[in-house]
């Protein structure tokens, strides 16, 4: 029989392999594309040059703006990040305290480097250690396996979400 926390692995391997192949070849052209109006993006910083930020109201308006393969990738990576600070980390950093990527390249990169710390970490937990209590960015104590369901769920929305705005691109972008 598989344990969880061998379940909780290839979960995050499979999302993110798949993702992975999703995002070879993303353009800044389809990365900033915006199919319809209103939408969150990530956009030029006013407030400093070379900057970027990311659009977000909390709470969000309802119904929610749609977001652009920028915003969806650098929220999901941004997500990793803030989720594995408080989690596993000194949990000092928020999400405005994160640099935000400029371009297709760059942006992939960084989710592929806020996924490294959750696959080391996956690599050698046990059972065992998935009820453990961790701190929580938003509310009470969560266990480990509730923060890495929590990430593996986002990784799965996310890359799909991506992965349909890039089959629409070609067709709607001529």
């Amino acid at each position: 029989m598989t344990g969880t926390a061998e379940v909780l692995r290839r979960q995050w391997q499979v999302s993110g392999e798949r993702l992975q192949q999703r995002l070879a070849g993303l353009t800044d052209a389809e990365f900033f594309w915006a199919p319809a109006a209103p939408v969150w993006t990530v956009r030029p910083d006013p407030a400093g040059p070379d900057r970027w930020q990311i659009d977000y109201d909390w709470p969000p308006p309802s119904p929610a703006p749609l977001t652009t393969i920028a915003w969806r990738l650098v929220h999901l990576a941004n997500g990793n990040q803030i989720y594995w600070e408080h989690a596993f980390g000194p949990g000092v950093r928020n999400f405005l305290d994160l640099e935000v990527p400029g371009s297709a390249d760059d942006a992939v990169a960084y989710w592929r480097q806020s996924c490294e710390p959750i696959s080391y970490w996956l690599a050698k937990v046990t059972d065992e250690q998935l009820p453990e209590l961790r701190p929580s960015h938003h509310g009470p104590d969560r266990s480990a396996g509730d923060v890495v369901m929590t990430l593996i769920d986002e990784q799965t929305h996310h890359g799909a979400e991506i992965a349909l705005l890039r089959d629409l691109y070609p067709r709607l972008v001529s």
